[in-house]
């Protein structure tokens, strides 16, 4: 990367006609970190900062570089406002040429090619994705390249974006899940056996792997003896790309059992016609950061607005103190314009949320009827805590929710809120992270409870009682990253409502996790 200080030199880099207050001074301490030897710098910067410029600007100045995002939409973004930089998805993203289906269910997945196969839309996007020297891809399909392909060599720079969801992607990726429903689509005999003993179930695990290599060679060879582009066919691709897909994932588990790379927890469970149901996950994912993500970058640059604690998340991650630097950039957000107002009406812990579920309703109720004219979210935390707002409102207050019973309709009930011309209000537990309701789309939000995550996960309950500081410092990333939705610029305005009886002592007892942006506009309860 070029030396630290020429800004003159760097103009050129830069991607709009001026800084922003405080990018300068970011970009310039990131150069002289990295020029001094550190290999991660993490970026801590709120909303509005402009994190995407910086990352792009230090993109552009090396000599190739990766941008991993957390979702497709935001890889979007990246190509809506930077054209120069090209972008790669999973297989499923694209369209297969000369088979009903898309490329991961192609059957070039079986080593078959056909003439329409030439100009595969894949295969294209990845030769150009590859070719180019600024590459953006999302975490998942960053994942799976590093796990099964590999065609992805590092580059200098890896810019990391809403870093403090890696933990949480690398937990999705490395975990193993199998049921007894998904072992008959794949002809199976194997069932999920009684018990949750870890061990019992790890072993029973490593001697599957045998019958999935048979059943995967007897896909194989059916899907070569059928026409290639065939119903028939597409559905035994299917197969054989969860036969892979399981295989890949037990193996990981095995080889880091063996090699003592992590604990693992087990979770067993029965799901109606499905059958049994076994997950496997790693108490933490340190070990697994390394070679699934930073390998990709001989510099790697994590940005995010919530890292709050920086020896705790570098320790999440596998990353030694000496080999970070941490810089930040403070907030120009006016705090009168996102004013957080501590309404803590409701105790909301499992032993008294029966009882207290009707006072948060009336709040709720109360806050609604405030903003009679405009658009606000409510965070329920849980779906349980949603269904009772929804149950209990008034009916004219019930006519304004839009709101989703499970995680496949929220981005149907995210469309329906903004394109609507009634004060429509979201009601959801899973719209604090990736959602972006600036202006009239969230004038209000209501936070219901303090996002502890769930006690009752196995995972969870395991990495609180090796590091409670962790547990914390989730709750606080969730609260700060759930505040974070509706004020998204600095002529933007929204008022947050905190109605958990707890949020004025998790406050004050987590005072050293939230940044002082956060504490400057909270409003005394």
């Amino acid at each position: 990367m070029p030396a630290p200080g020429a800004n003159l030199q760097h103009v050129t880099h830069f991607p709009f006609a001026k800084y922003r207050p405080g990018q300068q001074e970011a970009l310039d301490a990131a150069r002289e970190a990295f020029d001094g030897g550190k290999r991660f710098v993490v970026l801590e910067a709120p909303t509005g900062a402009g994190k995407s410029a910086l990352a792009v600007t230090l993109a552009r100045e090396a000599a190739s570089a990766y941008l991993v995002t957390a979702q497709k939409l935001l890889q979007d973004q990246y190509l809506g406002d930077f054209p120069d930089l090209a972008s790669m998805r999973g297989r499923s993203n694209y369209e297969c040429l000369v088979a009903d289906t898309h490329a991961a269910e192609a059957p070039c997945t079986v080593g078959v090619t056909l003439p329409g196969c030439e100009a595969c839309p894949y295969f294209t996007a990845k030769d150009e994705a590859i070719a180019a020297s600024r590459t953006v891809l999302n975490y998942p399909y960053a994942l799976a390249e590093a796990q099964h392909a590999g065609m992805f060599e590092p580059r200098e720079l890896l810019v990391l974006d809403e870093a403090h969801g890696i933990e949480a992607a690398l937990m999705r990726f490395v975990q193993v899940e199998l049921d007894d429903a998904s072992f008959r689509r794949a002809g199976l005999s194997a069932t999920v056996p009684q018990g949750d003993h870890a061990w019992t179930l790890i072993e029973w695990a490593l001697d599957l792997l045998p019958d999935l290599q048979e059943a995967l060679a007897q896909v194989e060879g059916q899907a070569k003896a059928v026409r290639p582009t065939g119903r028939e066919a597409i559905g035994l691709y299917r197969q054989r790309r969860w036969l892979e897909g399981r295989m890949a994932a037990i193996q990981w588990m095995i080889d880091s059992v063996e090699n003592e790379e992590a604990d693992w927890v087990v979770e067993t469970d029965r799901r109606g016609d499905a059958g049994r149901m076994v997950r496997f996950r790693p108490v933490d994912v340190a070990s697994f950061a390394e070679p699934l993500l930073f390998h990709y970058g001989r510099r790697v640059l994590l940005m995010s607005a919530t890292v709050l604690n920086v020896p705790t998340f570098l320790r999440t991650l596998g990353v030694r103190e000496s080999q970070a630097e941490h810089v930040t950039v403070a907030s120009t957000f006016p705090p009168e314009r996102r004013p957080v107002r501590l309404h803590p009406v409701a105790d909301l812990r499992r032993a008294t949320l029966e009882r207290d579920l009707p006072k948060l309703v009336e709040e709720t109720a109360r806050i609604m009827a405030d903003h009679p004219e405009e658009k606000g979210v409510i965070h329920a935390h849980s779906y349980k805590i949603a269904r009772a707002i929804a149950d209990g409102l008034p009916p004219h207050l019930q006519k304004r929710l839009r709101l989703h019973d499970a995680a496949a309709g929220r981005d149907d009930a995210l469309r329906h809120h903004r394109t609507s011309v009634e004060p429509t209000v979201l009601l959801s537990p899973s719209m604090t992270e990736g959602v972006n309701l600036a202006g009239d789309d969230a004038r209000f939000q209501v936070l219901c409870k303090v996002p502890w995550p769930y006690l009752g996960d196995a995972q969870v309950k395991a990495r609180k009682e090796r590091e409670p500081e962790w547990y914390a410092w989730q709750a606080a990333v969730r609260l700060v990253q759930a505040y974070g939705r509706s004020v998204r610029s600095e002529d933007d305005h929204a008022v947050t409502y905190l109605l958990d009886a707890t949020f004025p002592a998790f406050i004050k007892r987590q005072a050293h996790l939230l940044p002082v942006w956060f504490h400057e506009a909270v409003d005394p309860p």
